[in-house]
């Protein structure tokens, strides 16, 4: 009987009698509980990712800025004070600085990417909803946004050594924005592989 349910450890526990379960193997059972317990993301790692498909969430929105107000979606100097703002944050939570510079370069060609999507769109289906304030509304928000993912990263990485291969599920299941594709997924993810702490 044992044999048949040796592959199962919840299947052991019902096949013992909850007495003698109890009285011979306390130790033993309360063990194999602890160790069937699936492994369940941080609370910082599941902050970390549903900010970053936040901020990504905010793409439509500057594109829709740009369009309305003839800009290009490349913005290189904006880049590259967002790029600068975020490898200053990170050395001050203790991270390195290069390693997260990779990461919102990443970041950041995905969210161009997704703001031509949303372009594409509206050459057959025209804006219909207000236009946002970039300068005053959208990118304050962004900055925010970058300030606490490069936080809720150094705080990920100071309990778990390294963002692990084993989230990657995790990740994909929390990138819900729109007009991103598994490949640019999978490249973000790939891009918080690198990042690490001092």
């Amino acid at each position: 009987m044992l044999n048949n349910h040796r592959n199962n450890p919840t299947n052991l526990l019902s096949a013992l009698p909850m007495r003698n379960l109890l009285l011979r193997f306390p130790l033993l059972a309360s063990l194999i509980l602890l160790l069937w317990q699936p492994a369940a993301a941080q609370p910082e790692t599941i902050t970390a990712f549903q900010l970053i498909n936040e901020r990504l969430k905010h793409m439509e929105d500057v594109a829709m800025y740009k369009s309305v107000n003839g800009l290009p979606v490349e913005d290189l100097p904006r880049e590259k004070v967002v790029i600068e703002n975020a490898v200053l944050a990170a050395e001050s939570q203790g991270l390195i600085g290069d390693s997260i510079e990779n990461f919102f370069i990443t970041q950041i060609n995905v969210a161009k990417a997704i703001q031509y999507r949303s372009l594409a769109d509206w050459l057959s289906s025209p804006i219909s909803k207000p236009i946002p304030d970039l300068p005053n509304q959208i990118r304050p928000k962004l900055t925010e946004l970058g300030d606490e993912i490069v936080k809720e990263l150094a705080l990920l990485l100071s309990h778990e050594g390294r963002i692990g291969e084993s989230l990657r599920a995790s990740f994909q299941l929390h990138m819900s924005v729109n007009k991103i594709s598994a490949a640019e997924v999978d490249l973000l993810f790939d891009s918080l592989l690198l990042v690490r702490s001092e």
